[in-house]
């Protein structure tokens, strides 16, 4: 079966599933989200994340069972005096069909180079390392998600100094999806946990979720 013959068998597939093409557009903003938990002894903590946005394009193969995405988002956390904390941030990536999910972080961030993540069929995970484009260094390892499941991907982590706010600043994260034959459901997660001599605890918060 040759190229052409696949591409039509794939397009008559994403109208039976109501899928249809992507195209490139501005940046859709979202809404921003916040908790913010105090303890018994008074001591408080607060979790959030801010300028949420996302990017649709259209993949390059043109393939309709394909996704492409580039995601903005800064996230971030802040912890009484007395106290210390990690941040930690991320996205859930979820197609209720077979799914090969692939992830840049590039150079737009706030922390360290990034990483790529996907998925090639093999029976070992694949790790590379070079310079793109943008001038980052990345690393990448294959993974596969079963029908159904949500897979996280980690952005990044952050220490939290005493009394301080922190923040885990994303730009322009690259979410590339192949062989997803239904509704790919994205959503982040910026997560809190924190300690001090009285108290230690954790919050999260969750992004609402982007349909692709």
């Amino acid at each position: 079966m040759n190229t052409s013959t696949v591409r039509k068998a794939l397009g008559t597939i994403a109208l039976a599933l109501g899928l249809t093409a992507v195209t490139q557009a501005g940046a859709a903003p979202m809404a921003p989200h916040e908790k913010t938990v105090q303890a018994p002894t008074g001591f408080t903590f607060t979790v959030g994340h801010t300028d949420q946005a996302f990017r649709p394009i259209a993949p390059l193969n043109g393939m309709p069972t394909n996704r492409e995405v580039f995601l903005d988002d800064t996230f971030y956390g802040r912890v009484d005096a007395g106290g210390t904390g990690t941040l930690k941030a991320g996205y859930l990536v979820a197609c209720a069909v077979d799914l090969t999910v692939g992830i840049t972080l590039g150079a737009g961030v706030g922390f360290d180079a990034g990483f790529q993540v996907g998925l090639g069929g093999a029976t070992e995970p694949t790790l590379h390392a070079g310079f793109g484009p943008d001038l980052s260094a990345g690393a990448g390892i294959d993974l596969s998600i079963a029908p159904g499941e949500v897979q996280p991907f980690e952005v990044g982590v952050k220490e939290l100094a005493p009394g301080g706010t922190g923040y885990l600043v994303s730009r322009d994260f690259h979410v590339s999806v192949h062989r997803c034959g239904g509704p790919l459901t994205i959503r982040s997660y910026t997560i809190l946990e924190v300690d001090s001599p009285e108290v230690s605890g954790r919050e999260a918060v969750y992004g609402d979720p982007i349909f692709l």
